[in-house]
């Protein structure tokens, strides 16, 4: 790749950072723009022109990403969350909450999507997913390795697409999946493993610094999963919990991997489809 490329990867990928890392510190275009060493007029363009994503829009989306976390898995605060997220006050967070998902903060930490098969009363019935049974072709990944919490997974995605973005590596038929190679429920959140990739066809020349990963065809229990990644928790354990022992199907030693259907960054949290796609056995 040329040096004025492998620049402007440093640049994208040291703002991504920043923002991910001060979700309650200075995000201004000013700051962004000295964290990429440009001048904020210039930076905003590139920015744009790589991500097609504005800075607003993007640290906005990650900052309700991260809240809808906090909110269920964690006992602060609405104001604590608010104040984590990069808010000045609860009622703007809740103002940009609610345009987002429908529902104040409040009303989301209690409502079905907040929803832990592990925490919930024997009496109470799990909710039901659309899950049906797919022959899956075989798909090959440009990716990158992610360690650590599946919360965080959108992190690398932004990175992921920044760098292929650069090398004109994208399509508007590119489909992302996360191949989540560690149970969470088992395996501490910092030795958690999975990579994310885009899928391309097997005859492309993969980029240097990039992983080639390989899922095999076969028979998956596909979970079409519809609403904000917060609740593919939800779901992940209404399939392992509830589908599995209930259908006697014999399970595949390959692991898990989720199909990203729609693009966070044009499509509202509630209506964001993912296809969680469990390897049977034949």
């Amino acid at each position: 790749m040329a040096s004025h490329n492998q620049t402007y990867e440093r640049r994208i990928l040291r703002v991504l950072s920043h923002i991910h890392d001060n979700l309650d510190g200075d995000l201004s275009l000013e700051t962004l723009a000295k964290v990429a060493c440009m001048s904020p007029f210039h930076w905003h363009r590139v920015f744009y022109g790589i991500t097609g994503e504005t800075l607003a829009n993007c640290i906005r989306r990650i900052r309700m990403d991260r809240a809808t976390f906090l909110l269920l898995q964690t006992g602060d605060s609405v104001a604590q969350i608010a104040r984590q997220c990069g808010y000045g006050n609860v009622q703007s967070f809740a103002r940009s909450f609610q345009a987002d998902y429908g529902l104040t903060p409040s009303k989301f930490r209690k409502s079905q999507v907040a929803y832990r098969a592990a925490d919930v009363p024997r009496n109470v019935v799990p909710p039901c997913f659309d899950i049906e049974i797919v022959a899956q072709p075989a798909f090959r990944l440009v990716a990158d390795s992610h360690r650590g919490d599946y919360q965080y997974l959108g992190r690398t995605v932004a990175r992921l697409h920044a760098r292929l973005a650069l090398r004109d590596l994208l399509s508007e038929e590119v489909v992302p999946i996360a191949v989540l190679h560690d149970d969470p429920f088992l395996v501490p959140e910092p030795e958690r493993r999975s990579d994310i990739g885009f899928v391309i066809p097997e005859t492309a020349t993969l980029p240097e610094g990039f992983s080639d990963v390989r899922i095999a065809p076969g028979r998956c229990a596909v979970l079409h999963f519809k609403g904000p990644y917060v609740g593919l928790f939800e779901a992940y354990q209404y399939l392992y919990g509830h589908w599995v022992p209930n259908n006697g199907v014999e399970l595949s030693d390959d692991p898990i991997y989720a199909i990203i259907r729609d693009d966070p960054r044009a499509v509202a949290p509630n209506d964001l489809r993912t296809d969680i796609c469990l390897p049977l056995a034949d």
